[in-house]
């Protein structure tokens, strides 16, 4: 009788025991049994009974053991998976061959910060500023004689006092906004290319005596 868990398991899967401590990933089925690859990179396997399993829950596969136990349970060893075909009248043995593959974990990590701020720098400006300024000039020219009004005395001098203005520059400085900043962030994707070593399994054929051996690739 097939258990009833048996098409509850897919590879990938949580493995867990029943603290809920996790074990590894689930692997490939064999027959009453699945493997579950445990330890770094899947370095270390198991090979479960389905009778083990506690529950299904959540994508993960709950066993009524602990995880301390799986090596003095002895599923640290592939069990030998044996099937008779009866229309053909003969013994068959399976051997599967597998092979580790890369999955890649993706965790967001902090990578940098930006911080803005301000400081002050002086710089050399120079600006150009029309002004005016009043120049004098004398004019003469001839008239018409006639009889003065006083008399040329010696001792009296006559002035003409003329003020002459001219505008000055004066700097004065004001802040003014001459630009704003703003700062934000956005997610850009590219490609990454990262490397592991995996291993396979590759089929191996010894015989002893006098065995002939013919591939039946159907």
């Amino acid at each position: 009788m097939q258990n009833r868990y048996y098409a509850q398991v897919h590879e990938g899967m949580d493995v867990l025991d029943r603290d809920g401590d996790k074990i590894g990933k689930a692997g490939e089925t064999l027959g009453s049994y699945f493997n579950v690859d445990a330890g770094f990179l899947g370095t270390n396997e198991y090979y479960v009974p389905f009778d083990a399993i506690m529950e299904t829950r959540d994508d993960a596969i709950y066993l009524n053991c602990d995880k301390d136990e799986l090596d003095r349970m002895g599923w640290d060893h592939r069990p030998e998976e044996r099937e008779t075909m009866a229309p053909t009248g003969r013994t068959d043995e399976t051997l599967q061959l597998r092979e580790e593959e890369l999955q890649a974990r993706k965790t967001s990590v902090e990578s940098g910060r930006v911080q803005l701020g301000k400081e002050v720098v002086e710089d050399q400006r120079t600006m150009e500023v029309p002004v005016t300024h009043e120049e004098v000039y004398v004019e003469r020219h001839p008239v018409e004689r006639r009889p003065a009004d006083t008399p040329i005395d010696a001792s009296e001098s006559e002035t003409i006092r003329v003020p002459v203005r001219e505008e000055h520059v004066e700097i004065e400085k004001q802040p003014v906004v001459y630009e704003e900043v703003g700062i934000g962030k956005r997610v850009t994707q590219e490609t990454k290319q990262v490397s592991g070593t995996v291993r396979r399994e590759e089929l191996r054929t010894d015989k002893e005596g006098d065995v002939e051996i013919r591939k039946d690739n159907s």
